[in-house]
């Protein structure tokens, strides 16, 4: 080490080794330990399916068919999230999603609603008649009688490591999606 510039670099070059190598021990252990399995029920009541057609606000708009039909209800969550945050958790990213077949698919899955968990006092989602956020239209732009149900899932974003995803093992009660017609008569 014969000059300052020297020392800086050895320095420097050492703390950035320790510094990732404590960031690598991290990802590791929190990769292994995962995360607990957590609490919820969803549930859906058939009463507050609503199949409405053309504009129905300003996300509900279907420009290839005016007389597309969209699905709007309103559901229940209840969950405790606490078991996934700990001290490597920076938030959780919850979503609803529907899940039917049709004719065409035999999977079809459509975001309804999104929540981003940031703060442990939050942690525990209790809510009722929850609209869906975002829009659910089949791609055959028809809903007839099909049956779907609800799914809740989560990806946990770490401060350090991998994202780690995870799903609920329990599904809502299944319930029937009709026809805009059948809701007219």
């Amino acid at each position: 080490m014969y000059n300052l510039q020297q020392r800086a670099n050895n320095v420097f070059s050492f703390a950035i080794t320790v510094i990732g190598t404590v960031l690598a021990v991290v990802a590791v252990i929190s990769a292994i330990t995962g995360y607990g399995t957590i609490n919820d029920t969803l549930q859906v009541d058939a009463k507050n399916i609503k199949i409405v057609t053309r504009r129905y606000g300003p996300e509900d708009t279907d420009y290839r068919d005016r007389n597309s039909e969209f699905a709007r209800l309103a559901f229940d969550i209840d969950a405790d999230f606490t078991p996934l945050f700990n001290w490597n958790t920076k938030q959780v990213f919850v979503t609803v999603v529907a899940q039917y077949e049709n004719e065409k698919f035999e999977r079809n899955q459509v975001v309804l609603w999104d929540k981003i968990i940031t703060s442990q006092d939050k942690k525990h989602l209790k809510l009722r008649n929850v609209r869906n956020k975002y829009a659910m239209i089949d791609v055959g732009q028809r809903w007839n009688f099909q049956n779907a149900s609800l799914t809740l899932l989560w990806d946990v974003t770490p401060y350090v490591g991998v994202l780690q995803a995870g799903q609920s093992n329990k599904k809502a009660s299944p319930f029937v999606l009709p026809s805009f017609a059948s809701q007219q008569k």
